[in-house]
């Protein structure tokens, strides 16, 4: 299991901070920039620079981020700005696991395909706890 932390756009401030405190580098850091263009979504200017997402490896456990800019979805809070993430192997798992945490929750994503996941979706479960399921794109 993964912890994402989301942010306005301190990301970036946060993961050099915390390459310093735990001695870890970031290597797969990529901006809003970075993504594949589409004519229905285009990123202000001031925004294209901006953590989509990133990860450190912390302690065993990977800590992944992004920036979410005003506008793309709920304003960031301190205490919503933390999602547990579960990667997941097959689309039935991927289902499943979503269909049951999300019971009684609000879906903030449905599962669908995303240009990094095969199945991707959102969710704060009955419980208040925010969840991401992912169901990565094979790699070559």
């Amino acid at each position: 299991m993964d912890i994402y932390l989301t942010f306005t756009d301190q990301a970036k401030e946060v993961i050099h901070f915390y390459e310093e405190i735990f001695s870890v580098t970031c290597t797969d850091l990529t901006t809003f920039e970075d993504m594949p263009s589409s004519p229905d979504f285009s990123i202000p200017e001031e925004q294209k620079e901006l953590v989509l997402n990133a990860s450190l490896m912390i302690y065993g456990t990977r800590v992944m981020f992004s920036d979410t800019p005003e506008g793309m979805s709920a304003p960031v809070v301190m205490g919503n700005n933390v999602s547990l993430v579960i990667q997941t192997t097959t689309p039935a798992e991927t289902k499943q696991l979503f269909q049951q945490l999300s019971e009684g929750g609000e879906v903030t994503m449905p599962l669908e395909p995303t240009f990094w996941a095969k199945l991707y979706g959102t969710f704060t479960d009955r419980y208040g706890i925010n969840w991401m399921v992912n169901l990565p794109l094979e790699e070559d």
